[in-house]
């Protein structure tokens, strides 16, 4: 079988799928699912997964690659695809549904400008430091009366999970969604598979009785 092609939507893929022992816990990141070729019915319930090569460098991160965590994934994939009534065979050649996804991450640093608490509400920490021409929107002095932002950085992990569920026959793409999303990376070991993986086929058909 010649390479099942699909082209990502973003160089960044699924946020923090990241193998670690309490990936399985509740927490959820910040996600939207788009689905760029949807279905209305499925030609058969069998399905095989098919691999597909990693081609991003988001795709190539370590904790994407990590064989737990791919084991992980696609038990979760299966669990969601089972509870649609699909049934999982080895043989590609046999079964009515190729199944295929590529996964990645990436690191993500956000800046932004530090507010502080005063009485009466929320006050930028930047329109606090004032002199005889005025207040700074963005500059305070530092260490030796040096202008200096005031900022706060926040490490995120972001990235995308793709699915693709094609006809074996001649390769045709019949359903396609992409999952991203993006959470801190200190809940980075919070992340429940199985909700990121019905999530990601929520709109995927039920199976057809067969």
């Amino acid at each position: 079988m010649r390479t099942l092609a699909f082209a990502l939507v973003c160089g960044t893929l699924l946020a923090t799928l990241i193998p670690v022992a309490h990936a399985q816990s509740r927490k959820q990141p910040a996600a939207e699912v788009d689905v760029s070729k949807g279905a209305t019915s499925m030609p058969g319930p069998t399905y095989a997964w098919v691999p597909m090569p990693a081609r991003l460098q988001a795709e190539l991160d370590k904790r994407a690659q990590d064989p737990a965590f791919r084991t992980r994934l696609q038990a979760s994939l299966d669990k969601a695809l089972q509870a649609k009534g699909y049934r999982r065979i080895d043989d590609v050649r046999k079964a009515d549904l190729a199944v295929a996804y590529r996964v990645g991450v990436q690191d993500v640093q956000q800046t932004s400008v530090t507010e502080r608490m005063q009485q009466g509400g929320v006050v930028r920490e930047s329109a606090v430091e004032c002199g005889p021409y005025g207040c700074s929107q963005i500059l305070s002095k530092g260490t030796e009366g040096v202008p200096t932002f005031k900022v706060h950085t926040v490490d995120t992990i972001e990235g995308g999970l793709q699915v693709e569920v094609i006809q074996p026959s001649d390769i045709r793409v019949l359903w396609r969604a992409l999952y991203r999303g993006s959470m801190k990376a200190k809940d980075a070991g919070k992340l429940n598979l199985d909700a990121v993986a019905t999530q990601t086929l929520t709109s995927l058909p039920r199976a057809p009785a067969k």
